[in-house]
């Protein structure tokens, strides 16, 4: 049943490929507007950026529902695209596109990488939930923390152990970190509060 299930799909898939190839083999004007539906009807709408016709590679650009001021760039093979609708079609010279640097994606890249690996170093392993918290507060402003078993080590040199509190902040002696942290701890609680959350120890 399931290889005939899957033969099925991949004949469906055939079967839109080339109804598409043999009906719209056209090219599509930079700067037109159009709307895609691929082979999984998902409609997607925005400004053709480039088309290469050899390959059959289609990319548009739409506003970002995300971030404003900012847009998401879809890349499409034409052999899985089911239909496209032309809204507004280009007819001017298009405008130069953009010099897109390489070695900034490539550097970008790098350092979303970098920054998921060190998100990883922030969750902690059997830790309660409010240490958790505590970790992810203290994160957002210093990137150098990390566990160690259960205990909150900052910047190497203070060391916050359970159950988390203001007082239980240890530090490497002639540190300068200890008052700056106390802050940011004492903040941290000061929020929980608000929120209903008591620190057990204190109360």
């Amino acid at each position: 049943t399931q290889g005939r299930l899957l033969m099925k799909i991949m004949r469906n898939t055939q079967d839109l490929m080339m109804n598409y190839q043999a009906e719209n083999c056209e090219y599509f004007n930079i700067g037109s507007r159009i709307r895609i539906v691929d082979c999984h009807k998902e409609s997607y709408t925005g400004t053709v950026r480039s088309f290469d016709y050899s390959t059959k590679i289609l990319s548009i650009e739409s506003p970002s529902p995300m971030v404003a001021q900012l847009s998401d760039i879809y890349i499409f093979n034409l052999d899985y695209v089911e239909h496209i609708d032309v809204l507004d079609e280009k007819k001017d010279i298009p405008e130069p596109l953009p010099i897109i640097s390489v070695t900034k994606i490539a550097q970008r890249l790098q350092e979303q990488e970098k920054d998921r690996i060190q998100q990883k170093t922030y969750i902690g392993v059997g830790v309660s939930p409010g240490g958790q918290r505590l970790m992810n507060t203290i994160s957002k402003t210093i990137s150098d923390c990390r566990w160690h078993n259960q205990d909150i080590v900052v910047l190497g040199e203070v060391t916050i152990k359970p159950p988390y509190g203001p007082k239980d902040l240890q530090c490497m002696e002639g540190s300068k970190a200890l008052a700056y942290i106390s802050k940011i701890v004492e903040k941290h609680y000061e929020e929980e509060a608000k929120q209903g959350r008591v620190l057990l120890a204190q109360c």
